[in-house]
C-alpha cells in the first residue's frame, strides 16, 4: 500500500512537472507579446525615453524567445525552472531599472512589476515554498536597483517602503493560494486514480457477467424461468418484474437487502424498493421503453433500503419473452454508490478551487480599497446599490433579456472590482489631502487601465470568466460619461457597457452621501439633485430613472449600512 502511494506521488509529481512546462511556455509567450506591447505606455508616459525603452523591451523579448526555444527543444523541468526564474527576475529588474532611468521611484511602472509577480505565482503550478522563493526573488530584482535611490529623501524612502509592503503582501497571498492549489490538485489526482482503480476493479469483477447473462437468457426463455440458482450466483441485484412492477423473481442479494419490504407483502411491488423521486424513471425509461425494444442499458436510479438509506445503481434491462407471450422484464442492477460518492467529492473539490480563486480576486479588490482608510464600507455599499439598480432594470421589457438573474449576481460581485487598478497608483497621489493637480490627475486616471489589465491577466487562467469580464468592463469604463466627456476613451451613450453605467451612478451616490476628508456627507436629497442634474450628461437617463424608481430602497440600504458600521 505504501509502495502504491509512493508510486502515485511520483506520477503526480511527473504530471505537475509536465504541467509546469506547459504553463511556462504560455508565460513566455505572454512576456514575448505583451512586454513589447507596453511600449504604447512608454509613448504616453515618457515619450523622451520611448526609443531607449523600446530597445530594452525588444532585447528582453528576444531573451524570452531564446529561452522558449530551449524549453521546447529539451523539454526539461530543471532547465524550464531555471529559465523561467531568470526570465521573471530579468523582467522585474528591467522594469525597476526603467523606474530608475526615469528618475522617479513612485512611477506607475510599479504596476508592471506586480503583474509579473501575479503572472509567475498565479499561472505556474508552484508549491508554497516555490511561490515564496519566486516572489522574494522578484522582490529582490525590484528592490536592489531601487535601493540605490532610497537615501535621496524621506519621501522616496517612504514610497519604497510602501511599495515593498504591498509587494510582500502579494507574495504572502499568492503563496497561500499556491499551497491550497497544490493540495487541491493532489486530492483531485488521488481521487481520479482511485476512481479509475475502482472502475478497473468493477470491470474485472463483472467482465464475464454479460456473457453469462447472454448464455442463460435463452435457457430462461425456453424453460420459463426454471434456473433460479443463476440469479443467486450473481453479485449484483437481479429481479424479474411484470409490466405492472410486481416482483416475480429476485436473487439472494436483493432479498437480503430488501427483506422487510418483501416480508410485508407477498405480492410486493418492485416500486416499493425504489426511491420515491425515481419511480418515474422505472416507468418511463424502462417499462415503457421495453414495449418498443428488447433491452435498455445504463439507466441510473436509487433503491431505498429498509432503513430509508439510498443505494445508487446502474441498471441493464431486457424483455423476457415475445410480445404475445411476455414473461416480464429482467433488471440487473449494479451498486455504483462508491463511484457516485467519488464523483461528488471531486465536484466539491473543483467547487472549492473555484471559490479559492474568487476569494483571491475579491481580496485584491479589498486590498486596493484598504489603502484609503476613509472609504469605510465603500465596497459593500457599491455592490448593494448596483444590485438594486440591476434588479429594477431586470423588470423593464427592453432589459429583460440582458439583465438576468445571472447578470444581477455577476454585477453584485464585479462592481467591487471597479477601483482595483488603484493598487498601481502611488500613495502620494491616492492619499493626497486636497485637490490633485493636472499631472497627478493624469496619473490617477491610469487606474482604469491598470485595473482592466490586472483582470485581463486573471481571465486567462480559466476562472469565472463572465464575472471577471464584467469586472474588467467596469474597472475600465466606470469613469466614462453619457455625453462622452469621461475617461479613459471618451465613450458616450450605448458605447459604454451597461454594467459600467450602473456602477458609475452607484459610485457617485456613495461618494456624495459618504464623509470624506475634503467634505461632509451630503443628504440623500442633495445627492439626488446632483444625480438628476447629471441625467443625460454624466449618467445614462435609464439608470437615473431606475434610481428614482428605487429611491426608497437606496435610502433604506444606506440606513442599514450605517447601522452596520456603528
Amino acid at each position: 500500500m505504501q509502495e502504491l502511494r509512493f508510486s502515485s506521488i511520483e506520477l503526480f509529481n511527473e504530471e505537475t512537472r509536465e504541467f509546469f512546462i506547459r504553463r511556462s511556455i504560455i508565460l513566455h509567450w505572454l512576456g514575448i507579446i505583451f512586454f513589447p506591447l507596453f511600449s504604447l505606455l512608454d509613448y504616453l508616459v515618457t515619450n523622451n525615453n520611448f526609443s531607449t525603452f523600446l530597445i530594452w523591451r525588444l532585447l528582453f523579448a528576444s531573451l524570452l524567445i531564446i529561452s522558449l526555444i530551449q524549453i521546447k527543444r529539451r523539454h526539461s523541468y530543471p532547465l524550464t525552472l531555471l529559465l523561467t526564474a531568470i526570465g521573471g527576475m530579468a523582467g522585474t529588474g528591467l522594469i525597476s531599472w526603467m523606474c530608475l532611468f526615469m528618475g522617479e521611484i513612485c512611477t506607475i511602472y510599479y504596476g508592471g512589476i506586480i503583474l509579473v509577480l501575479i503572472g509567475v505565482t498565479g499561472l505556474l503550478p508552484l508549491t508554497m515554498k516555490q511561490a515564496i522563493i519566486s516572489g522574494f526573488s522578484l522582490f529582490g530584482a525590484y528592490i536592489i536597483p531601487q535601493f540605490f535611490m532610497a537615501g535621496l529623501s524621506p519621501s522616496i524612502q517612504q514610497t519604497l517602503f510602501n511599495n515593498s509592503f504591498f509587494f510582500i503582501s502579494f507574495i504572502l497571498v499568492t503563496s497561500v493560494l499556491s499551497r491550497e492549489n497544490s493540495k487541491t490538485r493532489l486530492r483531485q489526482f488521488l481521487l481520479r486514480n482511485k476512481i479509475e482503480s475502482l472502475g478497473s476493479e468493477l470491470t474485472l469483477r463483472t467482465k464475464n457477467l454479460k456473457a453469462t447473462v447472454k448464455n442463460r437468457m435463452k435457457e430462461i426463455e425456453e424453460s420459463k424461468i426454471r434456473y433460479q440458482f443463476l440469479y443467486d450466483n450473481i453479485s449484483d441485484f437481479v429481479v424479474l418484474i411484470d409490466k405492472n412492477g410486481t416482483l416475480l423473481l429476485a436473487n439472494t442479494r436483493f432479498k437480503l437487502a430488501f427483506r422487510d419490504v418483501l416480508e410485508k407483502n407477498a405480492k410486493a411491488s418492485f416500486f416499493d424498493t425504489v426511491h420515491t423521486d425515481d419511480r418515474e424513471v422505472i416507468l418511463d425509461d424502462i417499462i415503457k421503453t421495453l414495449h418498443n425494444q428488447c433491452s435498455v442499458t445504463n439507466i441510473e436510479f436509487r433503491l431505498k433500503t429498509d432503513r430509508q438509506n439510498s443505494i445508487d445503481v446502474e441498471c441493464n434491462t431486457k424483455r423476457i419473452g415475445s410480445d404475445e407471450d411476455l414473461i416480464g422484464y429482467q433488471l440487473i442492477m449494479r451498486d455504483i454508490s462508491v463511484k457516485k460518492n467519488m464523483q461528488h467529492k471531486l465536484k466539491q473539490s473543483q467547487h472549492q478551487v473555484a471559490q479559492a480563486r474568487m476569494a483571491t480576486i475579491l481580496g485584491l479588490a479589498q486590498l486596493a480599497e484598504y489603502r484609503d482608510q476613509e472609504t469605510g464600507n465603500h465596497l459593500e455599499q457599491i455592490r448593494e446599490y448596483s444590485r438594486i439598480l440591476a434588479i429594477e432594470l431586470s423588470i423593464w421589457p427592453e432589459y429583460q433579456e440582458r439583465v438576468t438573474a445571472t447578470y444581477i449576481n455577476c454585477i453584485y460581485f464585479a462592481s467591487i472590482l471597479h477601483d482595483i487598478g488603484k493598487v498601481g497608483i502611488p500613495d502620494s497621489i491616492l492619499l493626497k489631502q486636497g485637490k490633485l493637480d493636472e499631472e497627478e490627475f493624469t496619473i490617477m486616471k491610469q487606474h482604469t487601465q491598470v485595473g482592466a489589465d490586472v483582470l485581463e491577466a486573471v481571465i486567462t487562467k480559466k476562472t469565472e470568466k463572465s464575472f471577471l469580464n464584467m469586472g474588467k468592463d467596469i474597472a475600465y469604463s466606470h469613469h466614462e460619461k453619457w455625453d462622452g466627456s469621461g475617461y479613459p476613451l471618451g465613450l458616450k451613450k450605448e458605447e459604454i457597457p451597461l454594467s459600467a453605467c450602473i456602477v458609475a451612478l452607484a459610485d457617485m451616490y456613495d461618494a456624495l452621501t459618504s464623509k470624506r476628508c475634503y467634505k461632509s456627507a451630503f443628504s440623500h436629497e442633495k445627492a439626488k439633485g446632483i444625480i438628476i442634474e447629471g441625467k443625460g450628461k454624466h449618467f445614462s437617463p435609464d439608470i437615473v430613472t431606475a434610481f428614482l424608481n428605487r429611491e426608497q430602497d437606496f435610502i433604506q440600504m444606506r440606513k442599514d449600512l450605517l447601522v452596520q458600521v456603528q
